[in-house]
């Protein structure tokens, strides 16, 4: 019973951390301010390396590979006019912006918690990929990106996501069954 809870708190402090942090992403992406993004998802992935996860090295990887697939997906969006950033500080250009990068981080801390049970239900995590534009237009909503043109560039970033997104509950799979 208590580690039916412990296993329940665990989830729901990695739920509603991530939460924070995406909103805050967010804000950081509209204002320009990369700590508003940096300080939160540092103190979400200390806590979730802390308290949550049991599985540091193979919790650190995933979130390293998350972090690469955030560079190279919104540094292609942006490269290729899909998606204009504001809060973008970083000297390159078209580079993913910092907070769009924390969110990824923290996104990918969720697969082995909350997000477990999508764990080899592979159309479902697909179908979720698809959603994805739904995230950007809330940063949209608060000035913090842009989708450029039309529903074919909504189509790029859903499929975009509907990949990635089962790219790295794959590479899950294979780290925690090192």
């Amino acid at each position: 019973m208590i580690k039916y809870i412990l296993s329940h708190t665990n989830v729901a402090i990695n739920y509603f951390g991530f939460s924070i942090v995406w909103i805050c992403c967010i804000y950081s992406g509209a204002q320009g301010e990369i700590a508003l993004a940096l300080i939160p998802t540092i103190i979400f992935l200390y806590l979730h390396f802390m308290i949550v996860t049991d599985h540091l090295k193979e919790e650190i990887q995933l979130i390293l590979v998350a972090i690469l697939m955030g560079v190279i997906v919104d540094s292609s969006f942006s490269f290729f006019g899909i998606i204009s950033y504001n809060g973008n500080i970083t000297p390159i250009p078209h580079f993913a912006p910092i907070w769009i990068l924390c969110m990824w981080a923290g996104f990918a801390a969720q697969i082995n918690h909350a997000m477990n049970r999508l764990r080899g239900k592979y159309l479902l995590i697909g179908f979720y990929g698809l959603l994805a534009p739904l995230a950007y237009q809330g940063g949209e909503t608060i000035n913090a990106v842009l989708i450029v043109g039309g529903n074919i560039n909504y189509t790029i970033i859903s499929i975009s996501w509907a990949i990635s997104l089962i790219i790295l509950f794959k590479i899950s799979e294979y780290l925690m069954a090192k």
